[in-house]
């Protein structure tokens, strides 16, 4: 082996030769074609009687193919480990090619290897790094605010003769055409939705504002320009649409029973409003805690510096790819017909990688990686919204990737705290109405 380490623009890349002789891959041949001897069938011959001859015929290529990757497997471990190399991702090895000079021959076949090595991680002084710590506190306008939210989810639909509205709730069939042909995701039956909630886009609930129930009809709509599915964005579709029902909503009166439906057994509605700031105190607080959180990781961020291998950004590309996919399938996109190329999440991957290995430098420094209790914490958090939280914990905790997924968090509040015993802190005041609309739309941590 020699090592043709290379200087690049990528500083983390590693190159080495293999060697693959046939005194290596020989041993490995001969067994693999005995053991298939043993069992091999093949017509004038009982199992097991098959001759050598015939059996590497029939499985000679294959074998050897298997024997010399299992050959270049093993050295380049052993390159591996006796350059002390650490890779970031896979390896890409292929045969080593010196122009018109074969490098090859029947006594030694050399390859290529190719590898990013993790980078060296030089942490910051946090001295110098600036903290923003979230506050805020819930106000009476809050708690109305939560209330009236909760009254519109408890609406009371009652049928009606005259033409939909927004906000009234429809029943609905309809085929869609793009072209004069039908697509995927582009028919469906008895679906019910609010118009105006966005389940739809507002092009087509334009559609189906103003008809009544049992009226059919065939329009066209031109989708936005920045629709997911590319195939339909900016498209003409031609719809033909059957309302089978109209409903009116009212908002329910807030009294005794309102209360009820929300879990106060007695109707006050002076619990009801104790439950309500409960639960947004604690929603606020979660928040609070998880921006400065990321404030703190986003400060680490910004002032360290190191190269970040290009494999383990590919790989994070592909992986935020497929899970936006997944997202809108979810939501009934077209996400199957959806053109997604990863190309678009680099730049959103690379600061993924870049933390990732960041926080990871810091928990393996200072020791930081979670305990059960903190894990425990995690969880019983995620379960404050539960009506049964003790039944989700366990629910949560059987899964080992839904576990990971807590002590992931567990592990960048540990390192968020670190950064924050040195760092300088700068209280910032949030309008809780702020925090809580961030937490209806959702969003990762560290992100």
């Amino acid at each position: 082996m020699s090592d043709k380490t290379k200087k690049e623009s990528n500083k983390l890349k590693r190159y080495f030769d293999l060697e693959v002789l046939t005194s290596d891959t020989q041993p490995i041949i001969d067994s693999k074609i005995r053991k298939i001897s043993k069992t091999m069938k093949a017509p004038g011959f009982r199992p097991g009687k098959v001759p050598i001859e015939i059996v590497k015929q029939n499985h000679g290529i294959d074998v050897e193919s298997e024997a010399i990757n299992e050959v270049i497997n093993k050295k380049y471990s052993e390159a591996v480990k006796s350059q002390n190399y650490k890779p970031a991702g896979p390896p890409n090895i292929e045969p080593l090619s010196d122009g018109n000079n074969s490098v090859q021959s029947s006594e030694k076949l050399v390859f290529r290897a190719e590898i990013e090595v993790l980078p060296e991680i030089k942490i910051p002084d946090l001295k110098g790094l600036v903290v923003k710590k979230s506050v805020s506190e819930i106000s009476k306008e809050d708690v109305e605010k939560t209330i009236e939210r909760l009254q519109k989810q408890k609406m009371i639909y009652s049928e009606v003769e005259k033409g939909a509205k927004m906000q009234d709730r429809v029943s609905i069939d309809f085929l869609g055409k793009l072209d004069g042909k039908t697509f995927k995701g582009g028919q469906a039956q008895d679906v019910k939705y609010i118009l105006g909630s966005g389940q739809m886009i507002p092009e087509f609930d334009e559609l189906v504002v103003g008809m009544k129930k049992g009226e059919n009809k065939i329009d066209a709509i031109t989708f936005p320009s920045d629709y997911p599915a590319k195939e339909l964005s900016g498209k003409v579709v031609e719809f033909d649409i059957k309302v089978k029902n109209v409903e009116e909503g009212r908002l329910p009166d807030i009294d005794e029973n309102f209360a009820k439906e929300f879990g106060i057994e007695d109707g006050s509605l002076d619990k009801l409003e104790k439950e309500v700031e409960k639960n947004l105190n604690r929603e606020v607080e979660s928040r609070c805690s998880s921006r400065t959180n990321n404030s703190a990781l986003e400060a680490l961020l910004q002032a360290s510096a190191f190269d970040i291998p290009e494999v383990m950004v590919k790989i994070e590309s592909d992986r935020l790819a497929e899970r936006t996919k997944a997202t809108m399938k979810q939501q009934g996109m077209f996400a199957d017909e959806t053109n997604l190329p990863s190309d678009i999440f680099v730049e959103r991957a690379k600061r993924r990688v870049k933390l990732g290995l960041l926080v990871n430098k810091v928990v393996e420094m200072n020791k930081l990686s979670p305990n059960e209790e903190q894990v425990s914490q995690i969880v019983k958090e995620m379960s404050g919204v539960y009506e049964d939280p003790e039944a989700f914990k366990k629910w949560f905790l059987q899964d080992p990737q839904r576990r990971t997924q807590a002590e992931a968090i567990a592990l960048e509040r540990n390192v968020a705290s670190w950064v924050m015993s040195s760092a300088v802190i700068e209280v910032e005041k949030i309008d809780a109405a702020e925090l809580l609309s961030d937490a209806a739309k959702g969003g990762e941590v560290s992100e």
